[in-house]
């Protein structure tokens, strides 16, 4: 495992420079979850982003001559910023309203000068053979939608995609939405009717990635351990970054779902009733009863107790219309799967029958 100290170490790793300058989506996951573990190394994480997207932003053509200007720009600003750091005692960073030659002189401090100018002329240099890279600053607030149980919501996002999000469902995203970038973190269920963009629009939700330019999609991502994409317009790409960045494409009908040993499987469904939900039409397709339950839970906001075991391999297969009651859809689901119930307030008790 690499152990990042100094500068110096983040701008010779080519991770760091995917995930800064090319905003790689894979990379994203591992310096998300660096952050998450490295608190205390967030500021030189920050402060060496800076200094690669202020080079980056001031370079347009890497020829060998370019680079070995820009190499003698950085010391000379160096310099010139150490003349106006003689006039004040204290420094404060602060990325966004210094100049470039404040920046790495408040970054690097005398000791690091030399070492760090021939580690960036270093990094640069290596760099001649590969293409040009355009760069988008991230955004850093993060910006929550969420839904408890018993309650569905419609979002319109800034760049004018619409979102329906299900119950007991997150939706998170960082500021810049629309402008900076077009990525969105799914927890539970969301339709997602993409408005067309130059921009690639993302949703992590668990190991996947889902990639569209314009289209409509539904992510299932409730449990940890199993995640489904179903596409009902257009095209998207679908990467599985816990095994290889496993990928597939989907058209409209398909799904992708990873579950049993987070492998990434294909196949199909029905257009016709995959995503009444959002309609507020209750549709069960030979769904196992434990995962009846969970979705009564969330679709009502109850909370259920199973007093008897269900028969084994139950699975339940029905349809309700919108705004059916708890009531009338336990009645029916009772009589035609042979069992009792009770409610009272938002408790139901479910007692199987013995079979005669």
């Amino acid at each position: 495992m690499k152990f990042y100290e100094k500068i110096e170490d983040f701008l010779e790793d080519t991770s760091f420079k995917q995930w800064v300058l090319k905003e790689d989506v894979v990379q994203d996951k591992f310096w998300q979850e660096w952050i998450a573990s490295n608190p205390s190394k967030v500021e030189l994480l920050r402060q060496a982003k800076t200094i690669l997207l202020e080079l980056d932003a001031s370079t347009s053509n890497w020829t060998k001559k370019g680079k070995e200007k820009t190499f003698l720009a950085i010391q000379d600003r160096i310099d010139i910023s150490d003349e106006k750091r003689k006039s004040t005692k204290v420094h404060t960073y602060k990325p966004d309203t210094l100049g470039i030659q404040n920046r790495i002189r408040l970054i690097l401090g005398l000791s690091l000068i030399v070492s760090f100018s021939f580690a960036l002329f270093y990094v640069f240099v290596t760099e001649e053979n590969k293409e040009a890279i355009s760069v988008v600053p991230q955004a850093n607030e993060w910006i929550i939608k969420s839904n408890p149980k018993g309650q569905k919501s419609t979002l319109q996002l800034a760049d004018g995609s619409n979102v329906v999000l299900n119950a007991e469902s997150e939706l998170r995203f960082k500021s810049g939405f629309g402008q900076l970038h077009r990525e969105l973190y799914l927890s539970g269920e969301a339709f997602f009717e993409v408005a067309s963009d130059s921009m690639p629009f993302r949703v992590h939700s668990g190991d996947l990635i889902t990639t569209a330019l314009g289209t409509s999609f539904n992510i299932n991502s409730y449990q940890d351990d199993w995640v489904q994409v179903q596409l009902a317009t257009g095209k998207v790409r679908v990467i599985n970054v816990a095994k290889d960045n496993q990928s597939v494409e989907l058209i409209p009908g398909e799904e992708a779902v990873i579950g049993e040993n987070s492998q990434l499987k294909k196949g199909k469904f029905d257009l016709d009733k995959a995503f009444f939900w959002k309609d507020g039409v209750l549709v069960f397709n030979n769904m196992p009863f434990q995962e009846v339950v969970r979705t009564l839970e969330r679709w009502y906001a109850a909370e259920i107790e199973i007093n008897n075991s269900a028969p084994k391999d139950l699975r339940i297969s029905a349809e309700f219309k919108k705004n059916t009651y708890l009531k009338d859809v336990l009645e029916s689901l009772g009589y035609a799967y042979n069992f009792d119930f009770s409610i009272k307030s938002k408790a139901v008790k479910i007692q199987f029958k013995k079979s005669e």
